[in-house]
């Protein structure tokens, strides 16, 4: 994929335009009552049952299954109002590594949500603006996404905090980021749901991060603390895809005990197509997904 200078870009609004369409039979479907969510909603109906995790309403909580089971377990409801998404993008200096840059990509993607979003007729938030509706609302999501730049640390929790106070009531929360301050992106996630909010979360990570070459003997500087790491004269790789393999285990756990969806991909993959991958595990509600959902870029 090349690096766009802007979202903006004539090749990316085409892109936009098609996930537009996709938009339009979400929100013509959810007209037709065909549209639901594994959300805990307003509506009677229940169609799943989630582990209780601290927030969550008492009044959801399955006592029957309680009875049985000796666990707390929350009702999932049918909820067919519109979607409220709130969209996160990890901001730390680790984002600013790739070509195009994991953050660019982040962003892309976060873009792309929000134009399935508001042309299905739901509300997006973002920080920086005021939640917006309709495709209308489209290029004010996009300026704010444009704005997100790669430049320390980034306190997540704290940053869906502030996105959450500015569009109350429940709805699905996005965070987009490389993983690599996996407490912080998981304290996040609890603050999501501790607003009673689903969240998903999407890894974004260069080739190199995932595939390697020989480092066997190198020394690689710290993007974020500047400190030299010194690698080992053999076996540096093995150990990399071992200890990769380690990390996302973890983050798959921390997700499920959240009830979060976990959507991987690359710098090198289409932004659109990690959203369609997306829509088609129902991470923006086109359909409910099953639990400990987890799709993985093609390679």
């Amino acid at each position: 994929m090349t690096d766009d200078a802007s979202l903006l870009s004539p090749e990316i609004a085409l892109r936009l335009a098609r996930l537009s369409l996709v938009a339009r039979k979400l929100a013509s479907a959810r007209r037709a009552g065909r549209r639901r969510t594994r959300r805990v909603g307003s509506g009677i109906e229940t169609i799943d049952l989630r582990a209780y995790t601290p927030g969550d309403e008492t009044r959801r909580i399955a006592w029957h299954a309680y009875a049985r089971l000796e666990r707390l377990l929350i009702r999932l409801v049918a909820d067919e109002a519109p979607l409220r998404l709130t969209l996160v993008v990890d901001q730390s200096a680790s984002m600013g590594f790739g070509s195009p840059t994991k953050l660019r990509q982040a962003a892309r993607i976060a873009a792309g949500f929000a134009a399935v979003a508001l042309g299905g007729e739901d509300r997006v938030a973002v920080a920086g603006v005021r939640p917006v509706t309709g495709r209308a609302g489209l290029p004010r999501v996009l300026a704010a996404l444009e704005r997100v730049s790669a430049d320390g640390k980034t306190d997540l929790p704290g940053a869906v905090r502030t996105v959450l106070e500015q569009s109350p009531g429940r709805g699905l929360c996005v965070i987009l980021s490389d993983f690599f301050e996996p407490h912080g992106v998981l304290a996040g996630a609890r603050e999501a749901r501790k607003h009673g909010h689903d969240v998903a979360l999407v890894e974004v990570l260069a080739p190199f991060e995932i595939d390697p070459p020989d480092l066997d003997g190198m020394d690689l500087e710290d993007e974020e603390t500047g400190e030299l790491i010194e690698m080992p004269p053999t076996g540096t790789r093995e150990r990399f895809v071992e200890a990769l393999a380690a990390h996302r285990a973890a983050i798959d756990e921390a997700a499920r005990f959240v009830d979060a969806s976990v959507v991987r991909t690359t710098t090198a993959e289409p932004f659109e197509t990690i959203v369609t991958r997306a829509l088609s595990a129902g991470v923006l509600g086109g359909a409910p997904r099953p639990r400990g959902d987890e799709t993985e870029p093609r390679s």
